[in-house]
């Protein structure tokens, strides 16, 4: 295959990848293009500096649109092959992604890429079916990532500690700071959160973030049957965090295309104090990365869609940093 046939294979898979979720919508990538190579960067502009000071975030987010472009190309027929992390002296690269071997065509989560949404509406009184719950396990699995899904026992700990990490971050200037520039950002910027997307505080088994903004309507759930994971790495370090966000990409498409709908519970990692006393609810042993609240969807509207980057903003081609 020439030059050219790999980057249009590979811009197409890179375009699919900006569809990836990040935290706050952030969207801290950029990809460009070197001979049949797409390679995935940091944007540190984006980074969440008092959030994030570690770069697990970034690392995560940078996982979601990683897997999102495997995806595609998987779709189209290649299998893909991916270096993570390949260049100690680049920090900024993330990852190298080329076409891989030719193989047959794997439509799994493709479709979901375009209906995948963030929903932070009540879900319904009805819970995941137990056999979508170990689909879900498996696409973590994948990942060598664990998702652990709470119990009702350890429900109100995971509660306390979600409301505490939320009060942190509202009385913290630094915290607060990140949070007000990501969920006030200009319509022109295509990115960050907001307000329709989010909706008016009411009680839930796990208190959702305070973004204290104009609100969408609650819809009609009751979030009763909504169910709680954590997904879990072994180890706490970068290529831990890369794998942890492929992950939960892998494990957002397949509960898409389970006709389920999920929200993130970042707040419970971003508070340092919040993430230590969830490793301690957990287990002790493996660390948490980011957490998800995962239902069946009450309402038949889609909720409101984030935007997205041009996608000159976010691809360079051949000839362009």
């Amino acid at each position: 295959m020439s030059d050219r046939a790999a980057i249009d294979q590979l811009t197409e898979a890179t375009l699919a990848a900006l569809r990836a979720p990040s935290v706050l919508n952030t969207q801290p990538w950029r990809w460009s293009f070197l001979g049949d190579t797409a390679e995935l960067r940091l944007d540190a502009d984006r980074r969440l500096r008092a959030l994030d000071p570690d770069g697990r975030l970034l690392l995560i987010s940078c996982g979601t649109a990683l897997d999102h472009a495997v995806t595609a190309l998987r779709a189209g027929g290649y299998a893909g092959s991916v270096e993570r992390l390949p260049d100690e002296t680049r920090p900024d690269l993330v990852a190298r992604l080329g076409l891989g071997a030719r193989c047959a065509a794997d439509p799994r989560n493709h479709d979901a890429i375009y209906r995948r949404q963030t929903d932070r509406r009540p879900f319904a009184e009805k819970p995941p079916a137990t056999a979508d719950l170990d689909a879900l396990r498996a696409a973590a699995a994948r990942h060598d990532v664990r998702l652990r899904f709470l119990t009702p026992d350890e429900l109100p700990s995971f509660a306390d500690i979600a409301e505490v990490a939320d009060i942190v971050e509202h009385a913290e200037p630094s915290l607060l700071r990140d949070l007000r520039t990501w969920t006030s950002r200009p319509a022109d910027e295509r990115d960050g959160l907001p307000g329709r997307t989010v909706v008016p505080d009411t009680w839930r088994t796990v208190p959702t973030r305070t973004f204290r903004r104009d609100r969408e309507p609650l819809g009609s759930g009751t979030d009763g049957g909504t169910v709680y994971g954590v997904l879990l790495t072994e180890r706490d370090d970068r290529r831990s965090w890369l794998r942890a966000g492929e992950a939960l990409s892998d494990v957002w498409l397949t509960l898409t295309g389970h006709g389920l709908v999920a929200s993130p519970i970042s707040e419970v990692v971003e508070v340092s104090s919040a993430r230590r006393a969830l490793h301690t609810l957990l287990g002790g042993s493996d660390h948490p990365a980011v957490a998800l609240r995962i239902g069946v969807p009450a309402d038949t509207a889609a909720p409101p869609r984030t935007a997205r980057r041009p996608n000159s903003d976010a691809l360079g081609f051949p000839g362009q940093s």
